[in-house]
């Protein structure tokens, strides 16, 4: 069977293809009445040796992305987030994910970050987290989840 795809370009540089195929929710995520929830998305990375690595981002796990309220993939995006962060936790705050961004988790990793996830409070007492990742080069099958950064 052949899949329906149907495109969309948002901007120039923005191109969206839908599988149109209709599949099963075997998630335990639920859309919400008026609007749909990000189940898992696929990311391919120019890598600076100008190879790419896929990388599938899975909402539906226990991996610590659950609940993920934002992808930031960029400097301007990154500069966005920590000025809400100032205003709504303080410059502390702001300033741990500017450090976060702008140097590589351990010593040892071969680049910064690519992108950082934000994921909501469990309640109105918490603060959000925040994971950077993808910038270690061990991809281990059995590499806990990464620590939020907050």
């Amino acid at each position: 069977m052949t899949a329906l795809k149907e495109q969309q370009h948002l901007a120039d540089d923005i191109k969206l293809v839908f599988d149109m195929t209709e599949k099963p929710n075997r998630t335990q995520l639920k859309a919400h009445p008026d609007r749909a929830v990000v189940a898992k998305l696929r990311a391919d990375l120019v890598l600076p040796s100008d190879k790419i690595l896929t990388v599938d981002i899975d909402f539906d796990t226990e991996s610590g992305y659950h609940n993920n309220t934002m992808l930031v993939m960029d400097d301007f995006g990154v500069k966005l987030l920590a000025a809400g962060f100032k205003a709504e936790y303080g410059a502390e705050f702001a300033d741990k994910i500017l450090d976060a961004w702008n140097n590589k988790k351990d010593q040892d990793d071969p680049r910064k970050p690519t992108y950082m996830l934000v994921q909501k409070p469990k309640d109105d007492n918490e603060f959000p987290r925040v994971f950077v990742a993808c910038g270690s080069k061990d991809h281990k099958p059995d590499q806990k989840s990464p620590t939020d950064i907050l």
